[in-house]
C-alpha cells in the first residue's frame, strides 16, 4: 500500500491537479470574452486544433513521468512550479476582479493566463527525472510540447484580444 501511496504523489501529474482544479473554480468568473463560446468563436481551426493536440500532450505525458524532489534541479524546479503558479493565479485575479484596469485591457495583462502557464510547465520538467518504463527521460520531451501549447494558447489569445480591442 505504501508503494501505491508514493507512485500517486511522486507521479508528474499530481502537479496539474491545481492548476486544473483553479481553471474549474474559476473560468466563469473572467470575463466575457474568456466564456468558451466566445473564447473559441471564429477562432482558425489549426490554432484551435494545435492548441488542443498539444494541451492533451502535456496533461497525458506527466502521467508516466516520475517527480523526484530530491535532486538539487528538481528543488530548483519545485520553486519555478510554485512561483510560476502563483504568478498564473494572478494573472487571473486581476482579470476577475480588475476587468477594466489598465493591465486587464493591456496585450500583456489579456494574454497573462496564456503566457503565465510556460513557467509551471518549466518548473514540472525540472522536478522529473525519469518515466515509469524503459525510455529514457529528457526535459524536452515535455519542454516542446510545452512550448507548442504555449505558442498556440498565446495566439488564440492575441486573436481574441484584436477582436474586442
Amino acid at each position: 500500500m505504501k508503494k501505491y501511496i508514493k507512485k500517486i504523489f511522486t507521479n508528474g501529474f499530481i502537479l496539474l491537479i491545481p492548476i486544473s482544479v483553479w481553471n474549474i473554480i474559476f473560468s466563469s468568473k473572467l470575463p466575457p470574452a474568456f466564456d468558451l463560446k466566445n473564447f473559441n468563436s471564429n477562432i482558425p481551426p489549426l490554432i484551435l486544433i494545435g492548441e488542443n493536440l498539444f494541451r492533451t500532450i502535456i496533461f497525458v505525458i506527466p502521467l508516466f513521468m516520475k517527480i523526484n524532489i530530491h535532486k538539487t534541479a528538481a528543488k530548483r524546479g519545485l520553486v519555478v512550479y510554485i512561483a510560476g503558479s502563483v504568478i498564473y493565479y494572478l494573472s487571473w485575479l486581476v482579470l476577475m476582479y480588475a476587468p477594466n484596469s489598465m493591465w486587464s485591457n493591456n496585450i500583456l495583462g489579456f494574454a497573462a493566463p496564456a503566457y503565465t502557464p510556460i513557467i509551471w510547465l518549466a518548473g514540472i520538467s525540472l522536478m522529473t527525472d525519469s518515466y515509469y518504463f524503459k525510455i529514457k527521460y529528457n526535459k524536452w520531451h515535455f519542454i516542446i510540447p510545452s512550448i507548442a501549447f504555449s505558442i498556440f494558447h498565446i495566439t488564440h489569445t492575441i486573436l481574441i484580444y484584436m477582436r474586442i480591442f
